[in-house]
Parts: C-alpha cells; sequence; structure tokens
C-alpha cells in the first residue's frame, strides 16, 4: 500500500472538511459559542481526515487484490 497516496488523499479531504465545517458554521450563525467556527472547522478536518484516509485505503486494498487474482489466474493458464 502506497501511504503517501493514502496520506495525500486524507490530507485533501481534510482541507474540504474544514472548509464545509467552516460554511456550517456560517449557516448555522445563530450558535452561542463564540468559537463555533473554530469547532465546526476541526469537527469537518478531522472526518474528513478519517474518511480520506479510508477511502484511499480500500481503493488500493482491491487494486491488490485484483492483481493477486489475474496473477492467479495466469498462472492456471
Amino acid at each position: 500500500m502506497n501511504m503517501r497516496s493514502v496520506l495525500f488523499c486524507g490530507l485533501i479531504t481534510c482541507i474540504l472538511g474544514s472548509v464545509l465545517g467552516l460554511a456550517l458554521a456560517e449557516i448555522n450563525r445563530g450558535d452561542r459559542n463564540p468559537n463555533s467556527h473554530l469547532h465546526y472547522a476541526i469537527v469537518g478536518a478531522a472526518i474528513g481526515l478519517f474518511i480520506g484516509s479510508a477511502q484511499e485505503g480500500i481503493r488500493q486494498k482491491a487494486r491488490e487484490v485484483l492483481d493477486e487474482e489475474e496473477t492467479l489466474t495466469s498462472y492456471k493458464h
């Protein structure tokens, strides 16, 4: 598994998640917490990092399994 690719995808979705969190904080301006923008951004970034890294890890693992299956079928013929 290419950890650089997993880390890169995680960081990109982390940035997107923090932007989405800031957008949600702007929509929810009625929140009485003065640090709500920071809280929404941190939660969005954490969720984005987790989802992006997990998605890329699953994608790479699926590719490895498919490559192994192709290798096994080519040896059978």
